[in-house]
């Protein structure tokens, strides 16, 4: 009788067992989740970040000695081989040159982005968030060179080929090298980042930050903010390019609320 007693008597301010402490533990976080300083979490951030920029570097370094044929093959494709391409300023072909490697580069670091951030916050992760996590890497990839496909095949013709060169009978052409490549450049880069949609939407939703009848409800939102980011991305006066990436970009929302459902 009174070792039964002892047993359900806890006295005041005594140590948790063990095995109330594992149990704790597993109910509050992550198991194997070990709690660290604020300022150990900034150092590999900082860390982690280091090695994205670096990689972004090499594969500048890498892509550099390419980029001259490749701005020549963009000129011929989308602008004329009649039309002189006009610099102005002693370092503008090196910036457009630069600007085109850049755009290679994010193409193939953006797998190394995703790995740094899961190696980041792997360890707080469950073993099925880890898996999903895994699995949009190549997809993010995939999704940018299917994005920067859109864009060179679909965006840039209608651009340069069937909306800037109708002035070509009343006034001559001379363009800009930088400022040609930079419509070019931030179409590519634009719609491959923009396609990343799909997983930041499925991500959002599995990690609870937001749910997905809320974003059915919010349709009307999200497409005014669509409209206002294809305005960004396609700097064209007429206003058909713009349609045409705001159309592209409420298919792509629609495709992702699909893809939840599959995830």
């Amino acid at each position: 009788m009174n070792s039964h007693n002892t047993g359900k008597q806890t006295p005041a301010g005594e140590a948790h067992s063990p095995r109330d402490n594992r149990g704790s533990a597993a109910a509050s976080g992550v198991p194997g989740d070990i709690e660290e300083p604020v300022m150990a979490h900034l150092y590999e951030l900082r860390n982690r970040l280091g090695v994205v920029l670096v990689w972004l570097f090499l594969a500048m370094m890498l892509a550099y000695p390419f980029s001259e044929q490749g701005m020549l093959l963009i000129w011929r494709e989308f602008i004329s081989p009649e039309i002189d391409m006009a610099v102005y300023s002693p370092l503008e072909w090196v910036f457009a040159r630069f600007r085109l490697c850049l755009v290679f580069a994010l193409a193939v670091s953006i797998p190394q982005i995703f790995y740094q951030l899961y190696r980041f916050a792997g360890k707080g992760l469950y073993p099925h968030e880890k898996r999903f996590f895994l699995k949009i890497v190549p997809a993010s990839f995939l999704l940018f060179i299917l994005g920067a496909a859109v864009g060179y095949f679909l965006v840039l013709p209608v651009m340069f080929k069937y909306l800037i060169f109708y002035s070509g009978d009343l006034a001559s052409a001379q363009l800009s090298v930088h400022s040609t490549l930079s419509a070019v450049t931030t179409i590519l880069a634009g719609f491959g980042i923009v396609f990343q949609a799909p997983l930041l939407v499925i991500f959002a939703v599995k990690m609870g930050l937001v749910k997905y009848e809320t974003l059915k409800k919010q349709r009307v939102l999200i497409y005014s903010a669509i409209l206002a980011l294809s305005l960004f991305l396609s700097p064209d006066p007429t206003f058909i390019a713009q349609f045409l990436v705001a159309l592209l970009l409420v298919i792509l929302f629609e495709f992702s609320l699909l893809l939840v459902r599959v995830f």
